[in-house]
């Protein structure tokens, strides 16, 4: 995942405070990008524990007409990692296993030495070689959607193969809760209620089930080329500890400010979230870690939700962005906030003029496009291209001119050529070849 590389991750930076000029432009900047990429949420940026901004746009309710307000609730997905990853390290720091424990200590009758040899320390950095959710059969189509019950989802789980590669795995997190649910002989939810929530008064968090109303809950969608539509169903059954928590930006904020300073947590805690246990992701234990910064971050997205959540430990500064639509460039926007609270230089989006181009003509840019083992799809449906990079999901694409689209959702450029394309993303260009 991309953010704040090249100069701007090697820039001394500014002790932020509070400016009516930096609350207009991040005012306008979130408006640009509601009439962009339909953003709707809400951004907070605290400063020792103290509000410095505070930015809400679009609906909680599209059916009610309800717009959103700051003390709204949305799904945190992913973000959700942060707090077991910290039930664990507390789970540690209590005696109750070690960063070495294997999971043939917790599932004796596990088979396949691969699987018998993962340790807690490799489920936390995702270094276990666990597929992602992808890798669970009939994920998207079917299982992703079932109500199963805690061996059915294991049976899931352990059903897939590791491998080498040390990649983000959301069961690996699964895993982890239910370990710790074994420990403690308590539910994941009253663990998380009784060792963080409760203790920094956390009053609205908790656990999904997709059955219990949460009160002030926004009402989720999810974009489908320039359409909104209703977030489709995805049960919580698969997403413990990984990705099934709600929130609202003032909660994690308390949470981001208890782990600035060694005195709620301690400095063991804190080490150990925050060191690098998987130099490829550049992650430590529930986070990912920009160690020379001492910036912190991990961001979530699932159907009707998108979310980040960043802290600064020399600036003590806190962003969190919320959204109930999915999937949005967070990363991104995070990186532009980052830049317009520290006064970095900045450059506006801006709304990129529309094209037209028939539907035969679109039909001319279809196809497979490869560069070194890589392979670029392009596919049309309708009078709408989207583009697919290997296994993620496909985005669309965008006319700027005859033989140049951009996208919306991912920031890359596409100029299509005789016999290829170039994709111009991150102040790079990569040429790819038709087949």
């Amino acid at each position: 995942m991309f953010l704040l590389t090249g100069t701007l991750a090697n820039k001394a930076m500014s002790q932020p405070r509070s400016s009516p000029g930096i609350g207009a432009t991040l005012e306008r900047y979130m408006e640009i990008q509601q009439d962009r990429i339909g953003f709707s949420g809400v951004l907070m940026v605290y400063r020792h524990q103290h509000p410095l901004y505070v930015v809400t746009k679009g609906l909680a309710s599209r059916e009610l007409n309800v717009p959103l307000l700051p003390d709204a609730t949305f799904r945190i997905a992913s973000v959700s990692k942060q707090f077991t990853a910290m039930l664990t390290v507390l789970a540690m720091e209590e005696g109750k296993l070690q960063p070495g424990d294997s999971l043939a200590s917790f599932y004796p009758s596990l088979q396949g030495p691969q699987w018998r040899a993962i340790t807690i320390r490799q489920l936390l950095a995702h270094t276990s070689g666990i597929p992602h959710n992808e890798g669970i059969a009939g994920y998207r189509t079917s299982t992703s959607r079932l109500a199963l019950g805690r061996e059915q989802a294991l049976q899931a789980i352990f059903r897939m193969q590791p491998s080498a590669d040390n990649g983000y795995s959301s069961p690996g997190y699964f895993l982890l809760a239910d370990i710790l649910e074994s420990l403690y002989g308590k539910p994941y939810a009253a663990l998380l209620r009784e060792k963080i929530l409760q203790p920094l008064n956390m009053q609205h968090t908790g656990v999904l089930t997709g059955i219990r109303i949460i009160p002030g809950m926004t009402s989720g969608y999810h974009q489908l080329g320039d359409s909104l539509i209703m977030a489709p169903y995805r049960d919580q059954s698969l997403m413990k500890g990984s990705g099934d928590l709600y929130s609202t930006a003032a909660d994690l904020q308390l949470w981001n400010s208890s782990l600035l300073d060694d005195r709620h947590w301690g400095a063991s805690a804190r080490q150990q979230l925050f060191s690098v246990h998987n130099g490829k992701l550049g992650y430590g234990y529930g986070w990912y870690v920009n160690p020379g910064r001492k910036m912190y971050w991990h961001g979530g997205g699932t159907f009707g939700c998108s979310a980040i959540s960043a802290i600064y430990e020399q600036e003590k500064l806190s962003i969190v962005l919320l959204s109930n639509v999915s999937v949005l460039p967070v990363n991104e926007m995070l990186a532009d906030i980052e830049k317009i609270v520290l006064g970095l230089p900045f450059d506006m989006p801006v709304e990129e003029p529309v094209f037209r181009l028939e539907d035969e003509q679109l039909n001319a840019f279809t196809g497979v496009y490869v560069r070194e083992g890589q392979e670029l799809h392009i596919l049309q449906q309708g009078n709408q291209l989207y583009a697919k990079m290997g296994n993620r999901p496909p985005f669309a694409i965008y006319p700027k001119s005859r033989h140049e689209f951009y996208g919306k959702k991912v920031n890359v450029r596409l100029i299509f050529k005789d016999k290829g394309l170039d994709a111009e993303a991150r102040g790079e260009t990569l040429h790819f070849d038709k087949q």
